[in-house]
């Protein structure tokens, strides 16, 4: 088609199509394609939801982040979405443009007017709502541990700048900090480090120590008490972290987080053995932890399990970070481990990787087999597993 159609050629198209002029609005677009038509390798079109159009048209801007060995994903300033590319039977075209028919002002006269159309199109990417992976945020962290203000010998700061984890985590910044608050992670002179298992391990058993010798607890104790005792023992946006990771604040009533704390515990007993025997940690376990805390099996939920079948009986190191992101890598490593699982125990495993269209029942319905042992519900492999 080009610029040079007429009213009776449009009248004669409309015929053909068993259309009349009452069917059509009083003006009709005419296309012409121009020379130098777009290039779809180097301009690609997206399709967004109203939402993000809305946030585009406020000012705002989408990133696209990927490396050669993950996937691209785009990000505004609090989401993240995966980005799929779709394909169409039919042909898009990409006009400069194209007045609505809602609002084209409906005269008794019929009018042509000339449309350019710059490109040709028949696939497009789709924008899905994904949440984001984030053992590389940790992973890049651990680079740089935290052990101590004893242990800071340098005069230059290390660790990484929140600028740097923005560039490398493929997710929104809004998201990325809300990580950052779960994760033991602190800024320390404008650098992002993570906190050692050993020191935060440290950390707890020195303020435990301190209640003991006073024959308290940590109900007996106000907030600014602990932050006078820990000012010995470290800075005070380390402490401050430290309070937010292992106690329960309300006004100045404190409690342990007792399944923070004992997990803490369990992830600084266990790596060097990688496996104990069961008796052993549990006795272990216990008499390590602060006055008030018990330790229970279910604590272990995440960090460790524990394998009845051996003889005899053993804990075994086996931390959720430490596992892979992909979903079926994942449960063949927890399935190797023990071959049938309830919910409750698999849960904390498979929860990091659930989005707003899979929760872990959903995954686990996808990609596991389940049974039910005298009313109780398990997970195990698809596949036979040697």
């Amino acid at each position: 088609m080009d610029g040079t159609r007429t009213l009776h050629q449009v009248n004669t198209i409309l015929n053909l199509a068993k259309l009349s002029e009452s069917d059509i609005s009083s003006v009709s677009h005419i296309l012409h394609f121009v020379p130098q038509i777009l290039d779809s390798k180097q301009v690609k079109l997206l399709e967004v939801s109203k939402e993000i159009l809305d946030y585009l048209q406020s000012g705002e801007c989408l990133f696209i982040k990927g490396s050669e060995d993950s996937h691209v994903v785009m990000c505004s300033n609090s989401s993240t979405f995966e980005l799929k590319e779709a394909e169409t039977s039919n042909s898009l075209l990409v006009l400069p443009l194209l007045c609505d028919g809602k609002v084209v002002e409906q005269t008794d006269m019929r009018t042509l007017k000339k449309q350019e159309v710059l490109g040709i199109y028949h696939v497009y990417y789709e924008m899905k709502l994904t949440k984001p992976k984030f053992q590389s945020l940790r992973n890049a962290l651990a680079k740089h541990p935290y052990n101590g203000k004893q242990s800071e010998n340098l005069k230059e700061s290390v660790g990484l700048s929140f600028p740097d984890l923005k560039d490398i985590i493929q997710a929104s910044e809004e998201e990325i900090i809300n990580k950052l608050d779960e994760l033991p992670a602190v800024k320390i002179k404008r650098k992002w480090r993570l906190l050692d298992v050993s020191f935060l391990f440290g950390w707890v058993s020195y303020l435990d120590s301190i209640l003991r010798e006073k024959e308290l607890t940590l109900e007996d104790i106000t907030i600014t008490e602990v932050g006078d005792w820990m000012a010995l023992y470290d800075i005070e946006d380390v402490n401050a972290k430290c309070v937010n990771l292992f106690m329960e604040v309300n006004g100045d009533n404190l409690k342990w987080k007792s399944v923070a704390v004992s997990q803490l515990f369990a992830l600084y007993l266990l790596p060097d053995l990688r496996a104990f025997d069961s008796n052993d940690f549990f006795n272990a376990w216990q008499q390590s932890m602060p006055v008030g805390v018990v330790a229970l099996e279910e604590h272990l939920h995440g960090v460790a399990l524990v394998d009845n079948e051996s003889t005899p009986s053993l804990v075994k190191y086996l931390p959720e970070f430490q596992l892979s992101e992909d979903i079926n890598e994942r449960l063949d490593i927890l399935f190797r481990n023990r071959s049938k699982w309830t919910l409750q125990a698999i849960t904390p495993y498979i929860q990091p990787l659930t989005d707003g269209n899979l929760n872990v029942a959903a995954l686990l319905t996808k990609h596991a087999r389940s049974s039910s042992v005298n009313g109780v519900k398990y997970f195990s492999s698809k596949y036979n597993l040697n």
